[in-house]
């Protein structure tokens, strides 16, 4: 089993936004230095123009609510090309807006050049994955009547879906899969309350580089003081709330919040610890490299982020792995890797209050404890790097037909 087919609605390239997320270029680059011969293709949704007019508009809208990637131009022509040694086939396929189906039309027209494409290659794959359901489900399904492959499906967020591509047909569909993977618990639960339980799943966990793991360990000698936001500064990730948490429960103490990214939330920001007399008390740095987000988890003490809808959050591994005190969502996508009160802790997306009653418990917390929940972070980052994640997931699909 050494040939891999995936299909994956998104997936970076050269000549696309810096922001576009390469969760699933992860896998395969590891996929790739461990021997297996990776094939990608991306179906890259494209709009009318009126479409893209749109976006553009109501930009600022519909960042508070969304939780697809859009962009404002549209690509239209393939290209076929190597990311970090992964061959990459870009087929565009049509769709009239956002959050709407395929027509059956240009399925079977896209359907057609993935087989051709395939054929072409002399490529015959073992196993066949699709990231997102919409449209890679439908394609799996087909390509796994012609190849003797497994087929796996990963669910990152919308779980009906499936209802809306297949209707009364979904549970036939799904059980054609051999098996279905999870970005978060979650999604798992919400999956099987709509579907039930497949025979064979496992949770799709992200991971993080083997070097980027804080092996020496932390201390609190001077307990919470200084809190880390990393990601898009809005509507839906909260970002005030951690002026407003922090305020409240640091009455009299002294902190510091650093916030990097940038986003419509930043003037809102300012304006906020302006109106509170703590603007000293918080530094927006913008984008910076991943090298200096890591920098600068290095000298936090808690990084918190309480965002809504999250399908996993790789920053929140990323700043268990350098020992921070790191605060997420409850049921969003890393509640399940983050054990509250063993490895960091879990708040209500959102809810200042209850963040700031969990941040005055925190801070009486003593040295050996808050360094006991930050080696915990540690170990179980060490448990997720790239290579283990990859791995278990692989080994995961080779035995989904074993009895």
């Amino acid at each position: 089993m050494k040939n891999i087919l995936l299909l994956t609605s998104v997936y970076p390239a050269e000549d696309f936004p810096k922001d576009t997320t390469p969760v699933v270029h992860y896998f395969t680059r590891e996929w790739a230095k461990q021997g297996y011969h990776v094939k990608v293709i991306q179906n890259l949704v494209y709009y009318p123009k009126i479409a893209y007019f749109i976006l553009y508009v109501f930009e600022k809208v519909i960042s508070k609510f969304y939780n697809f990637l859009f962009r404002t131009k549209g690509y239209t022509k393939e290209k076929h090309y190597y990311f970090e040694e992964v061959e990459v086939h870009r087929l565009p396929i049509f769709k009239k807006f956002p959050l709407s189906l395929y027509s059956r039309k240009e399925q079977e027209k896209q359907l057609n050049r993935i087989k051709n494409l395939v054929a072409s290659k002399k490529f015959t794959p073992d196993i066949i994955i699709g990231h997102w359901a919409n449209p890679q489900l439908y394609q799996v399904i087909e390509l796994g009547k012609i190849y003797p492959a497994r087929t796996c499906i990963v669910m990152h967020s919308d779980v009906k879906i499936i209802n809306r591509m297949f209707g009364k047909r979904s549970k036939e569909i799904i059980d054609k899969i051999d098996i279905w993977g999870f970005r978060s618990i979650d999604i798992k639960n919400k999956f099987e309350n709509q579907y039930g339980v497949v025979n064979k799943s496992f949770l799709c966990y992200s991971g993080i580089p083997p070097n980027k793991i804080n092996l020496s360990g932390r201390t609190f000698k001077n307990g919470i003081q200084n809190f880390l936001f990393v990601g898009l500064l809005i509507p839906r990730k909260y970002p005030e709330v951690l002026i407003k948490a922090v305020n409240t429960a640091y009455q009299g103490k002294d902190f510091h919040i650093t916030y990097i990214g940038t986003g419509r939330e930043k003037v809102n920001i300012e304006r906020l610890a302006k109106k509170l007399n703590i603007s000293e008390k918080i530094s927006i740095l913008g984008r910076v490299s991943r090298e200096e987000v890591y920098e600068t988890m290095k000298v936090s003490d808690c990084f918190i982020m309480l965002s809504k809808p999250e399908t996993f959050g790789l920053v929140y591994l990323e700043a268990m792995s350098m020992g921070c005190i790191t605060i997420g969502s409850k049921r969003e996508g890393i509640d399940g890797v983050i054990k509250h009160g063993k490895n960091g802790f879990l708040s209500d997306a959102g809810d200042y209050n209850k963040l700031a009653e969990l941040l005055d418990y925190i801070s009486f917390l003593p040295e050996k404890e808050l360094c006991k929940i930050s080696n915990n972070a540690i170990k179980t980052a060490s448990d997720l790097t790239d290579e283990k994640v990859a791995k278990r997931y692989l080994d995961s699909i080779k035995a989904a037909k074993l009895e």
